[in-house]
């Protein structure tokens, strides 16, 4: 009887090991299965046109001609141009009211006012013009976009006015699908909104006027008499640097509602590495950007180069003003010395044949090709090669180029 349980003991133990080991054995199964897919994998990217930039980039303070513009009236400013925008002299640009109330009441009278000219503007569609309802969609679409955008931003202005947008492209929509056919009881509702909030607001206590022709900023940032490129070349390297990043808060000083820039001609002044200062020289005409992220530039000249011990004081100068410059102080600027177009190729696809030729793999109908690229220019990732070839073995646009994968070769079935 012993016997007999030791037997079944055993007989148990040794199906229990059989079990681990079909366990162990599907295990390592599945893993080679999943190493294997993964060895395998072939990754890709369409040929497309891009650019390098041969350029430097390095932080900047602007610094332009600005006049403050002052008032000693006790009221509160409602203006009437926005931020960047050109003015003459003698141009109306804010008027002076009694309370912040008022303004507020301005602010919505405003904004009924716009809301019955979109009405009017979308019942027009009714009466016989020509709608694009596949434009209007698109639109739509893009508004929801920003909507977010300036949502995830907390810009309650712009969010507003998107707002307004949006109701104007439902309304189309409505208009089209048949949905719409009737807009008066809503113009009269806001008429008379419009007529109610128009009663509560009185005259203006002052109307305020440019003295000057350039263009109106209603912010004043602290930098307007410190900003200077004859401060920057007689300051130090470390005094320059705590300058620009020094913390600007923005608002009104003392009896200001604003200021004018007055000439069109501005400066940056930016510190560099000497390797990096070696490249520019005095007068050597480049082209700038205020914003890194849209390649967007304007000429301009190296005005002046100044050793500052470890670094050189760069001034560029520009005569070429427009909103974006006038609002713009510190920021990250961008010397160009030449944009390369073509195919924009990640290193991470180059290849060398048998040969040592330079090229990259591209999926053809599932099977590896090898094509050859001559790079124009290349940085840290990327590399440009011409969009216009001759050859069918040069890379073309719309290629698929073969950016990750294993034992590559030409000919070689995917």
């Amino acid at each position: 009887m012993d016997n007999q349980k030791i037997e079944n003991k055993y007989k148990k133990r040794k199906k229990a090991n059989i079990l681990q080991l079909i366990f162990f054995l599907i295990a390592i199964y599945i893993f080679l299965q999943a190493y294997l897919i993964n060895a395998n994998k072939v990754d890709f990217v369409k040929a497309s046109e891009g650019y390098i930039n041969d350029s430097i980039i390095s932080q900047g303070i602007v610094c332009r001609d600005e006049i403050l513009l002052t008032n000693n009236s006790n009221g509160v400013v409602d203006y009437l141009i926005k931020d960047g925008e050109r003015v003459s002299k003698g141009h109306k640009i804010a008027e002076v009211y009694p309370s912040y109330e008022d303004l507020n009441n301005i602010v919505y009278l405003k904004s009924r006012q716009k809301a019955l000219e979109d009405i009017i503007s979308v019942e027009s569609y009714i009466n016989g013009n020509v709608l694009d309802i596949s434009n209007t969609r698109k639109q739509l679409s893009s508004q929801m976009s920003k909507l977010s955008a300036l949502t995830s931003k907390e810009d309650f202005d712009h969010i507003l006015e998107d707002l307004n947008e949006i109701t104007v492209s439902l309304n189309k929509i409505g208009v089209s699908t048949g949905k719409i056919n009737d807009f008066s009881e809503a113009k009269r509702k806001i008429q008379a909104e419009i007529d109610a909030i128009q009663t509560q607001i009185p005259q203006p206590m002052e109307s305020m006027y440019s003295p000057y022709t350039g263009f109106f900023l209603k912010n004043v940032d602290g930098y307007e008499s410190t900003a200077t490129v004859e401060k920057f070349v007689d300051m130090s390297y470390a005094d320059g640097m705590r300058m620009i990043n020094s913390t600007s808060d923005h608002s009104l000083k003392n009896n200001s509602y604003g200021k004018i820039i007055t000439n069109y001609r501005w400066s940056i002044c930016t510190y560099l590495d000497k390797n990096q200062a070696s490249r520019l020289k005095e007068g050597q005409q480049i082209k700038i950007s205020l914003d890194v992220s849209n390649n967007e530039y304007h000429k301009a000249i190296v005005e002046k180069i100044i050793d500052k011990g470890e670094k050189s004081l760069i001034v560029i100068e520009c005569t070429e003003m427009d909103p974006a410059v006038a609002t713009t102080r510190v920021t990250d600027c961008e010397i160009l010395f030449k944009q390369y177009d073509g195919i924009k190729i990640p290193k991470t696809a180059i290849k060398f044949d048998s040969e040592q030729t330079m090229g990259v793999y591209v999926n053809f109908s599932n099977v590896v090709k090898f094509k050859k690229i001559s790079p124009i220019y290349e940085d840290e990732n990327y590399i440009i090669v011409p969009s216009a070839v001759n050859s069918e073995n040069q890379v073309k646009l719309y290629d698929s180029i073969i950016v990750k994968g294993r034992n590559l070769y030409d000919g070689k079935y995917l």
